[in-house]
C-alpha cells in the first residue's frame, strides 16, 4: 500500500491517521499509525475522497474514544 495523505496526531501518543491505496484494488483505507507500534486499518472506503472526508468527520471521534478507553 501507499500513503497518500497523513494527518498528524494532535498529541505525541496520539495515532497518525494515513490514506493509503491497495496497489492491487481500487480500496483506500484510513490506517491509525503510532511509533512503535504496528499499524492498524480503522476504515476502508471506495475512494481516497471519502477516506479523507471520514477522516474530517469521524477520524478526531475515533481518537478521542481511544484516548478514553488508554486512559481509564
Amino acid at each position: 500500500m501507499t500513503n497518500i495523505l497523513e494527518h498528524a496526531a494532535a498529541s505525541g501518543d496520539d495515532p497518525v491517521l494515513v490514506v493509503r491505496k491497495a496497489p492491487h484494488a481500487a480500496v483506500w483505507s484510513v490506517w491509525a499509525a503510532r511509533e512503535s507500534h504496528p499499524s492498524e486499518e480503522i476504515f476502508e472506503a471506495l475512494s481516497e475522497a471519502e477516506a479523507s472526508h471520514w477522516i474530517k468527520a469521524s477520524g478526531h471521534e475515533w481518537i478521542d474514544e481511544r484516548r478514553r478507553k488508554r486512559n481509564s
